[in-house]
């Protein structure tokens, strides 16, 4: 979907990253280097090939990760994802090309302050560019214009939205009545084979207004819907899953091996030994237990864990402090590295919490599309642990966590659910636990 504001959008950071790749270049290097055509003619000549691979990554890198796109409801944090992207996909491809060319003439302070400003200077203002639009289409400013024809409860929940949320670009206009009506699109909640769905296509095409069919999903649905196609056949599914794009999948499979290995090695070698020793020295006896899970897919797997509680269910001082924390779910890293957990995803579930679970709360096998994880977007938001996670409530929100980092997983998300679970462990651990 279309209006003004995406051409505005796409002709704007087209211009203005063409001026920045060009003028940031000749005035950093003016800066290092003086007038290097005269210095260094040979130099100068390797500058040049690297500006236009810079120019011509840069430009490839954006076209893949959408940073020339504007979309309905695009935000700031959108915009920051897609730079990142960017970036990453160009300085791979800069990092392939310049060590293929043994490229150590270049110099390591300007490349350095290069890339930082251009991709700063470039975040920087579409954060600006993609607020301003927002205002403005807020404002009734380059509105795409719609009509409605026919009603069911999708119909009423797109009418409501763009009546509501101005700032993402649609006007409604009414509804179509067989008459000619001045909008640019007709969206039809007629459905196909109908008369009234072929009077609507018969009125956009005379009219020349762009044609669209909105689905009925009904009145509860919140979800999002994706076509796929099969030989021409469209076919319709709830939820996207960028986990089951393979690259994707490698590299959260690389990010979990690195960071587990990471861990194990700088963290697990003293202070694994450090917990077991203090859980024998307080009587808690054997420090470590295992435990069966289920995990990719329901297909069940054995956990490690310290021990923090015993048969009678009750815990130490040091137990239940390990157990406020977290602390005790450190050996897991080991079923990280192995492969039968990652980083980040839903915690998991013995079979008999799972079965109550999915009993309660219709979304709940969803779950079962990624792999469980040492921590997760509910851990995060402190949707862990402790009597309150049995309360229906409390549950329903932890799973709807889940299930949104299943739909809207990213490098990034993982990134952010690592660091704030860090952050909360050491300083706020009370936080791991909602109230």
């Amino acid at each position: 979907m279309q209006n003004q504001g995406t051409n505005i959008f796409r002709l704007v950071t087209v211009l203005a990253d063409s001026a920045l790749l060009l003028v940031l270049f000749a005035a950093i290097g003016y800066w290092r280097f003086d007038d290097l055509r005269i210095a260094n003619p040979e130099y100068y000549n390797y500058y040049l090939q690297l500006l236009v691979l810079t120019v011509v990554s840069w430009y490839a890198a954006g076209r893949w990760s959408g940073i020339f796109s504007y979309t309905s409801g695009l935000e700031q944090r959108n915009v920051t994802a897609n730079v990142l992207r960017a970036a990453l996909a160009q300085f791979a491809m800069l990092a392939i090309i310049v060590v293929g060319l043994k490229g150590y003439y270049y110099s390591r302070v300007f490349l350095a302050s290069y890339f930082s400003l251009l991709y700063g200077i470039a975040w920087l203002y579409r954060l600006f560019l993609v607020q301003y639009l927002r205002n403005q289409m807020a404002r009734g400013k380059w509105q795409r214009t719609y009509v409605l024809a026919g009603t069911h409860a999708t119909a009423e929940a797109l009418r409501t939205l763009t009546e509501l949320r101005p700032e993402l670009g649609w006007s409604y206009q009414g509804t179509f009545e067989g008459k000619m009506t001045a909008a640019d699109e007709l969206i039809c909640a007629h459905a196909p084979g109908t008369s009234g769905y072929e009077a609507a296509t018969g009125h956009a095409l005379s009219a020349g207004m762009r044609f669209r069919f909105l689905p009925d999903m009904g009145p509860k649905y919140a979800g999002q819907m994706f076509l796929e196609n099969l030989e021409g056949i469209p076919l319709f599914s709830h939820r996207r899953e960028p986990l089951s794009n393979w690259s994707n999948a490698f590299l959260k499979r690389i990010f979990d091996v690195f960071t587990s290995l990471l861990l194990l090695v700088t963290i697990g070698l003293w202070l694994f030994p450090l917990f077991a020793l203090a859980l024998l020295v307080t009587g808690a006896g054997w420090p470590l237990f295992s435990q069966r899970r289920e995990g990719l897919s329901g297909k069940p797997f054995t956990v490690l864990k310290f021990k923090t509680m015993n048969s009678a269910g009750q815990s130490n001082v040091l137990q239940r402090w390990m157990r406020k924390t977290g602390l005790d779910e450190l050996p897991q890293l080991v079923n990280v590295f192995f492969g039968q957990m990652s980083m980040v995803g839903p915690r998991p579930h013995t079979a008999g919490d799972g079965a109550t679970y999915a009993a309660s709360v219709a979304t709940y096998k969803i779950r079962y599309w990624a792999k469980p994880g040492l921590t997760g977007l509910a851990q995060a938001r402190g949707l862990r642990g402790g009597g309150s996670a049995a309360r229906p409530e409390m549950l329903e929100e932890r799973i709807r966590a889940d299930v949104y980092y299943i739909e809207h997983w990213s490098f990034l998300l993982d990134l952010r659910i690592v660091i704030e679970t860090a952050v909360r462990t050491l300083f706020a651990p009370a936080t791991l636990h909602s109230k």
